[in-house]
């Protein structure tokens, strides 16, 4: 590649929601590109509603809705098109097996840099679809060239022991100092001015444990007469979720606010960050949080990787929700719940995970990997 070409890079994701952890880590490198350097597009197999698409359009970047796989021959053909026509140097896949067709032609086409970016540390939420990734997932793993993920956790999930280049999950402190007027108004705007705010921010998926989470919040409610619980984030068990609540009489202080595009105004709101994920690689919504100064109550499946405070209290979602909301108690009961949390942006400024200097790493890598690759895929 000459001095005078950019670099052009495809990014595959599932889609491009704000309550989207992959999505989120994306953007924030994106947004810390040389775009005279990279030009990075995006393929995303859900469309969805999202401030993302004004953003990147802006930058001239283009992005790709797939039509479904169930359409197995238009979903190739399109596949096949999009690579075609965008001549891409490096292919950065960030899901599993639903980007075998875009891999597949990748390899095929010649795209000298193919990457698989392992963000979880568990191949599915259920049994079954442990079992397809499985048998899926070599398959997939040949198409690559190189290997990325978020944590050790993550890695040996998808490569085994294959090497692989540590990315870590950087976010933009600048809307997660503490404000208290944020603060104010988004508890002024939900009516919870005097309660202790618990919030998970995620999808509402197996992975991310919604029923159980309820379960806790109730179990704490015996504890704590005083706290509400949000959840941010839409998802396929929203419905079903909703209908758990309603059956469980915790409408009054249990609520989901769906797909927003104002998360850190709600960590400005909150008071504890609950993450009960059955699996994760490394949480971005854990990251940020920890940044706003919240208290983290976290399960210790998920790599300690992510700690960069005294805000975090790991436990087991094997607990029954009983004990597990006793050992929540008990530790809120043990921490001061009026420290300073203004300081905790100092932390993220410190730690690896601030996006200060994410975008020059990220190109640094892709030049190198394309260097190394260019005549050799």
């Amino acid at each position: 590649m000459g001095n005078t070409r950019k670099l052009k890079v495809l990014v595959v994701l599932l889609n491009l929601k704000v309550a989207n952890g992959v999505s989120s880590f994306i953007i924030n490198y994106y947004r810390k590109l040389d775009y005279r350097e990279i030009t990075m597009d995006f393929v995303v197999y859900q469309d969805a509603e999202t401030p993302y698409y004004e953003e990147i359009r802006k930058n001239n970047s283009h992005i790709y809705i797939l039509p479904s796989a169930k359409n197995i021959r238009k979903h190739m053909r399109a596949c096949q098109k999009i690579l075609i026509n965008g001549k891409y140097d490096i292919i950065h896949d960030n899901i599993l097996i639903l980007s075998t067709g875009l891999m597949y032609y990748a390899k095929k086409l010649g795209v000298p840099v193919r990457i698989l970016h392992s963000h979880n540390s568990e191949l599915g939420a259920n049994y079954w679809k442990k079992i397809r990734n499985k048998l899926l997932l070599p398959f997939l793993v040949k198409q690559a060239t190189d290997y990325f993920a978020c944590s050790d956790l993550a890695a040996e999930c998808l490569f085994g022991s294959k090497s692989y280049t540590f990315i870590p999950n950087v976010v933009d402190g600048n809307n997660l100092r503490l404000n208290q007027r944020i603060r104010n108004r988004i508890r002024s705007d939900t009516g919870t001015t005097n309660k202790l705010v618990i919030t998970t921010v995620g999808r509402l998926a197996e992975q991310k444990n919604p029923f159980y989470a309820v379960d806790v919040i109730r179990e704490l409610k015996k504890y704590n007469k005083n706290i509400e619980y949000w959840w941010i984030g839409d998802g396929p068990l929203e419905k079903k979720v909703k209908e758990y609540i309603l059956k469980k009489d915790a409408e009054s202080y249990i609520h989901l606010f769906g797909r927003r595009t104002d998360v850190t105004d709600f960590y400005q709101g909150s008071d504890v960050f609950f993450l009960p994920s059955i699996f994760e690689g490394l949480p971005v919504t854990g990251v940020e949080a920890q940044a706003t100064g919240l208290l983290c109550f976290v399960c210790d499946e998920i790599t300690r990787q992510f700690i960069y405070t005294d805000l975090v209290k790991t436990f087991s979602v094997k607990n029954s929700p009983e004990n597990a909301a006793r050992i929540f108690a008990e530790w809120l009961s043990s921490v001061p719940l009026d420290r300073d949390r203004t300081k905790y942006i100092k932390f993220l400024e410190g730690s690896r995970f601030c996006d200060w200097k994410a975008g020059q790493f990220l190109e640094t890598v892709y030049k190198k990997l394309f260097k190394l690759r260019q005549y050799h895929n």
